[in-house]
């Protein structure tokens, strides 16, 4: 006697098949050596362009959140150029994360210091933007971010000197961020009136940034 399964038993063999193959991955990217980031992307469109990008961090300004001491992601106001010419400098450094796919959410650590006299703050301000098409063109900032179209955090959106949770935090934080959907995920450090001879920018770093997506054994997550 053949034995067949009904359209109701055959869909619910798939469901369990998709649920016993599919499972929440998390992905933590640590910043031990920034010159080994497979996927990652730096992009620094500050006007006018500073001597400086992201850059490994150094125990000289802050140590990092996990793990060894310079491991960790910064930029700084040297991001633009110190031209004492009376226009205002702008900060627009893109750090790009790897292209992903059913993602879930992603977190990470940040902060910010105070200047050499360990007095005076020139507030920094840091934008977390999505491009859900997955490509990198990057905008200038003032006039929009490119292909990344969608904003999904600002920390210290007005640039003030306060502490966070109004400013930017002066001791490592973390943010927690829900994203459903696949593309890439930009940190920007975009600063007006930056630089040497602006008022605001000073230094970030980044760190212990972890991202949680959906995976099934056909998965290939970093592009």
């Amino acid at each position: 006697m053949n034995k067949k399964l009904s359209p109701i038993s055959l869909s619910l063999l798939i469901l369990l098949s998709c649920t016993i193959n599919a499972q929440t991955v998390t992905t933590e990217q640590g910043f031990e050596d920034i010159n080994t980031l497979p996927g990652w992307k730096m992009v620094n469109n500050s006007n006018p362009l500073g001597d400086s990008g992201w850059f490994q961090g150094n125990e000289r300004y802050l140590d990092s959140q996990s793990g060894y001491v310079t491991s960790y992601i910064a930029a700084n106001y040297r991001n633009t150029a110190a031209i004492d010419d009376g226009n205002m400098k702008t900060i627009c450094n893109y750090l790009i994360m790897p292209r992903l796919t059913n993602l879930e959410s992603i977190s990470f650590y940040t902060r910010t210091r105070v200047a050499a006299n360990n007095f005076s703050i020139y507030p920094d301000r840091l934008y977390v933007v999505y491009s859900p098409t997955g490509e990198i063109e990057t905008g200038n900032c003032t006039d929009g971010f490119g292909s990344f179209s969608e904003t999904l955090e600002v920390i210290n959106p007005d640039l003030t000197k306060e502490d966070y949770p109004t400013g930017y935090p002066s001791t490592w934080q973390q943010f927690n961020i829900e994203i459903n959907g696949n593309g890439r995920i930009a940190f920007v450090y975009y600063v007006e009136d930056a630089g040497y001879y602006g008022q605001n920018s000073m230094f970030i770093g980044i760190d212990s940034v972890e991202w949680n997506f959906i995976s099934t054994s056909n998965d290939k997550n970093i592009d």
